[in-house]
């Protein structure tokens, strides 16, 4: 697959407007004089409370690439996401949706909060990937079952059973290609939103969002350009 670091779409693209509307999760929003097309801007956060740090354009920068390449990845794959093309550094074309307050997220490999939270549970490699919801709103992450998401309208049935299908798809394809790579995927996490009727991938997915595992199955650090780097080298390498 050709990546879009290569193609000419990648080069940066001249936007004539440019309005921010909003910020969530580490990403700033803008709007462009195409009405079907939002600007998504990665910067540096603070985790712990949710603010901005210095501006850290290498972070951004990986942040930005990998999440581009695994879009692009899993639309070959079929699955849809609000993606359009990397057009900058820190920078990509995305299409407008409706965020649905809700991360699903896939637990392939035991990050440690499994066995915290199910004392006495053995099993690191799950056969099974264990699926899990959580209320996604300003700086809290509850954990939520599918009643939850009945009961306070955040999402249909029908919704709900398109996210966790995407989710375990995305998953397997994400899984396989780091497999492929002498890679692992411990962990990952998906947000989703409504376009045109129809449930897609949105947000970004990296070392943020997902916790992936380097060839000596150590966690890469979200924070370590030096780690994030190498994990963005090899998860774009050929084979």
């Amino acid at each position: 697959m050709e990546s879009l670091l290569e193609s000419p779409a990648s080069k940066t693209e001249k936007i004539e407007l440019r309005k921010k509307l909003y910020e969530r999760q580490g990403k700033s929003y803008y709007r462009t004089d195409k009405p079907d097309v939002l600007i998504q801007e990665f910067f540096s956060q603070d985790h712990q409370n949710d603010k901005k740090r210095p501006r850290n354009s290498e972070m951004e920068s990986l942040r930005n690439t990998i999440s581009s390449y695994l879009f692009e990845y899993l639309e070959e794959y079929r699955i849809a996401t609000h993606y359009i093309r990397k057009i900058s550094d820190t920078e990509m074309m995305v299409k407008p949706t409706d965020a649905i307050p809700v991360q699903v997220r896939v637990f392939n490999v035991d990050d440690g909060s499994i066995a915290e939270r199910f004392q006495g549970a053995k099993g690191s490699n799950f056969e099974f990937p264990i699926i899990e919801h959580y209320y996604s709103s300003g700086g809290l992450s509850p954990w939520m079952n599918e009643y939850h998401v009945y009961a306070l309208g955040v999402a249909t049935p029908e919704e709900f059973k398109q996210m966790n299908r995407i989710a375990s798809k995305a998953n397997a394809v994400i899984r396989g290609l780091c497999e492929r790579r002498q890679l692992g995927l411990a962990k990952a996490g998906f947000a989703f939103g409504r376009l045109k009727g129809q449930v897609v991938l949105i947000d970004e997915l990296s070392p943020q969002t997902c916790t992936f595992l380097d060839h000596t199955a150590a966690p890469v650090p979200p924070d370590s350009g030096t780690a994030v780097s190498k994990l963005c080298d090899r998860l774009m390498m050929k084979v």
